[in-house]
């Protein structure tokens, strides 16, 4: 196996080897120290490589090196592999958050250009970088090397090989660009490099990525070991049927398209969802006709916890968090379904979330429809049908308008510019408005959540 060298800013912890019984105290350090700088921790032997991303105290994502490249993998899969790896040994880097995303972008995209190339190619490719990419990542590896580029903005902002960088400030922008290519020269005089170009810098979290309480009793591992939540429907506090949430988020209402189906016109077509975020569980009403109740009170968007009951018409919805490693078939899993209940598979769609490549001071929008949430990094961030805009709607039949969030200090204010679909802020049409936290956003059937 060519093990990939990671870049980094100082080794956190040297290669040593895997101890089981010293691991959840070593991985709740690696937390701790992350809300303060981005831990990776490598764990690999002569034909494996796992990699751990952690972030602001939160196991972020995972991924395990296989015949053409890394494979993303679940934060459990990860650790239940690691018992059943063989004399693996462990080693963890702390890295700036430019580093840390770039690494992602590697990671999990795919390149929009991949050549085994020469120094005046890649001249050529930089300029080309420069000149036509706002955002981008161009990489370049051989056996034992790994070298990294980042643009922003169309301007060379770091470059990486193992603990060296060039980065402004230390520099500047001629020197990043000129050691990158200086580096490849002075390395491909036995090899030729491949070369990367990625301009996709939109990032994923492992699907069961979720902060771990302080005062969770158990190990680290017993926590993303466990089981994930459980749903039982009952009625008269009588259980009717349990599900299990599998996916990114499971949908509750009247159509036969939802997760969970409940036949009955008390409840609305699209009745509810819960999502699964890096914060937890979030419960969020869908506009529905009667509403929807958590522990007896009304509401449009709540965390969940444990032992909360969502009411839905007539219906009660317990949500339940199993504990433990080990797995207890529930008698409700037995029960009989009655006719006005129907379970369509939990559908496994990515959850996408915009990774920003600097320090996370700035505001942000949540796309609703596919859960992705957008850094509003840039002066101006242009939302509109046009493929080249900053945020493009998608859709053959997506509104033929253009919409505007210029930065002004610390405001954000939302302008329509142009086109004859109306624009919406909390259900009131405006052509302009200085955006306000959880301000909904509508542009026609696409919906929009401002985050500071």
């Amino acid at each position: 196996m060519s093990r990939l060298q990671i870049p980094y800013n100082k080794v956190y912890l040297k290669p040593t080897d895997f101890n089981p019984e010293e691991f959840d105290t070593l991985l709740r350090r690696f937390i701790d120290t992350s809300l303060v700088e981005p831990i990776v921790m490598e764990v690999f032997n002569d034909h494996t490589q796992y990699l751990l991303f952690i972030r602001e105290g939160q196991l972020y994502w995972a991924g395990v090196s296989g015949p053409e490249g890394f494979e993303g993998i679940s934060i459990k899969k990860f650790l239940g592999s690691l018992k059943k790896t063989q004399f693996p040994q462990i080693v963890a880097y702390s890295m700036n958050l430019i580093l840390f995303h770039s690494l992602l972008v590697f990671l999990q995209k795919k390149p929009e250009l991949k050549i085994s190339s020469t120094l005046v190619d890649l001249d050529d490719l930089l300029d080309k970088t420069r000149d036509e990419y706002k955002n981008a990542l161009i990489t370049a590896t051989q056996p034992g090397n790994f070298i990294m580029i980042r643009y922003k903005n169309s301007r060379p902002v770091a470059c990486f090989h193992g603990l060296d960088s060039t980065q402004p400030g230390k520099e500047g922008e001629d020197s990043i660009r000129e050691d990158f290519l200086v580096k490849i020269y002075t390395l491909s005089t036995r090899r030729p490099f491949e070369i990367s170009l990625f301009i996709d810098m939109v990032v994923t979290h492992s699907e069961d990525a979720r902060p771990i309480a302080a005062d969770y009793p158990g190990t680290v591992s017993s926590f993303f070991l466990s089981q994930p939540p459980k749903l039982v429907v009952k009625l008269k506090d009588r259980p009717l049927k349990s599900y299990t949430f599998s996916g990114s988020e499971l949908t509750i209402g009247r159509l036969a398209d939802n997760h969970i189906v409940i036949d009955n016109l008390s409840v609305s077509r699209k009745h509810a969802v819960i999502t699964s975020t890096r914060k937890g569980y979030e419960l969020r009403d869908l506009e529905s006709k009667n509403g929807t109740f958590l522990n007896g009170e009304k509401t449009d968007n709540a965390e969940l916890k444990d032992g909360d009951t969502i009411t839905i018409g007539k219906y009660q919805i317990v949500f339940q968090i199993p504990s433990g490693e080990e797995y207890m078939v529930s008698d409700l899993d037995q029960t009989v379904i009655i006719p006005h209940f129907r379970q369509t598979p939990v559908k496994k769609e990515e959850f996408r979330i915009e990774f920003p490549p600097e320090i996370d001071d700035v505001a942000k929008l949540f796309q609703v429809s596919n859960n992705r949430e957008i850094a509003l990094t840039n002066n101006t961030t242009v939302i509109g049908k046009k493929k080249s805009s900053d945020i493009p709607l998608p859709g053959l039949f997506a509104p033929n308008v253009k919409v505007e969030i210029n930065r002004q200090g610390d405001d954000y204010i939302l302008k329509k510019v142009s086109g004859h679909r109306e624009v919406s802020i909390n259900g009131e049409k405006l052509e302009e408005k200085v955006l306000e936290e959880e301000d909904l956003i509508a542009i026609g059937p696409h919906e929009f959540i401002f985050k500071r």
